[in-house]
């Protein structure tokens, strides 16, 4: 199925420019830097300039406004950054997000980009599906699965193996393209451009533009920024601690999210059987929906610190900062289809968590 682009894109392209934008914003006499840990056999490479060039047994991490991947890796390569070069060879899947991705590497399972200008250079090539959503989509290389593309301008001249799904502003099918299977696209008439030379296999089939996202759509959206941000305006104090549990235990906090997650509905259920329990089922019910409408708020300041670095800021603007960065990349990548739906729901969890463990601890605290 198809997938809207209007308002992806825009959130595409707000997002990755506002991680691109935030992400270099570091002074001309700073010194770039490469700060790489090694954890078991997976590495995360952090800084003003992530940078991997050797082997890596497990998964790559890099988060950085430069990231510049030229290694091997047995596992996954995972990358968030303003610009990123990735080369060499991927034995696992690959995931980036950010303003500038470009990709020259030779990658044996999925592609999954979300950014402001996406690449697959002619030295590409992917081993099964690719999954692309960007304000310019280029794809030159090989892709031996199916490709899906969302974006503003999508320039396919490459090879496809299977299936091609476009969702755009704009179309082009260069000279050198190859579709061995079918070919959808839901673009705007007058703005696909099909090359006489490119060779399609399959069926070419035009789906009708469908309407922009309705007003609840953009409501939606816009209350969770700023019921987050008023959230973490009031509390930064509680936030800022809830979202530094999350690397220090994000196994208990994942195990905590799952357990409010499913007992306390539960526990509420039961409540409300009887008539002296309503009343407080009812009030349980009201927190617990508040605390599942914020509970991708801790998650969001943390992704946002992580992506910032040494120059994330300490007190309410920084919290603020972090918040809107890290909010702003959950949207993007929450809306690539079925990875997005996979992101959002850990986040969630693992922000309950941490909410519910930040409420313990300040309980703890408090004398008898």
């Amino acid at each position: 199925m198809v997938f809207h682009t209007h308002p992806r894109r825009f959130l595409a392209l707000l997002g990755a420019v506002l991680v691109s934008l935030t992400l270099s914003c570091r002074r001309a006499s700073d010194e770039p830097q490469n700060e790489v840990a090694r954890r078991g056999d997976d590495v995360l490479a952090t800084g003003s300039m992530a940078t991997i060039m050797d082997s890596v047994p497990g998964d790559a991490i890099l988060a950085s406004g430069d990231v510049s991947f030229g290694g091997v890796t047995g596992g996954d390569y995972l990358g968030v950054g303003g610009k990123q070069a990735i080369t060499g060879r991927i034995h696992g899947s690959l995931r980036a997000a950010g303003g500038q991705v470009h990709v020259a590497a030779a990658v044996d399972r999925n592609a999954t980009i979300a950014g402001g200008a996406v690449g697959l250079d002619s030295a590409a090539v992917i081993a099964k599906n690719a999954y692309l959503m960007g304000g310019t989509v280029q794809v030159d290389g090989t892709v031996r699965g199916a490709l899906l593309a969302s974006g503003g301008m999508i320039i396919l001249n490459g090879v496809v193996g299977r299936d091609v799904e476009v969702a755009g502003g704009a179309l082009r099918i260069g000279p050198r393209a190859q579709i061995a299977g079918n070919l959808r696209y839901r673009v705007p008439a007058g703005k696909v451009r099909i090359d006489p030379a490119a060779r399609i296999t399959g069926t070419v089939t035009a789906i009708p533009v469908a309407g922009r996202w309705g007003l609840k759509r953009v409501l939606w959206l816009l209350g969770f920024l700023m019921m987050g941000a008023v959230a973490v305006a009031l509390f930064p104090g509680f936030v800022a601690e809830a979202a530094e549990i999350l690397p220090q235990r994000p196994g208990r906090s994942a195990l905590f999210g799952l357990g409010w997650a499913i007992l306390v509905p539960i526990a509420i259920c039961l409540a409300a059987i009887t008539i002296v329990g309503l009343p407080l089922a009812l009030l349980t019910a009201a927190i617990y929906a508040i605390m599942v409408c914020l509970a991708t708020v801790p998650f969001a300041v943390w992704l946002g610190q992580l992506l910032l670095g040494a120059r994330a800021r300490k007190g309410r603007e920084g919290a603020l900062m972090n918040f809107f960065l890290g909010g702003f990349l959950l949207l993007v990548v929450g809306i690539i289809p079925i990875v997005g739906g996979w992101v959002s729901l850990v986040a969630a969890v693992l922000g309950l968590g941490t909410i519910v463990l930040q409420a313990i601890s300040l309980r703890e605290r408090q004398p008898v």
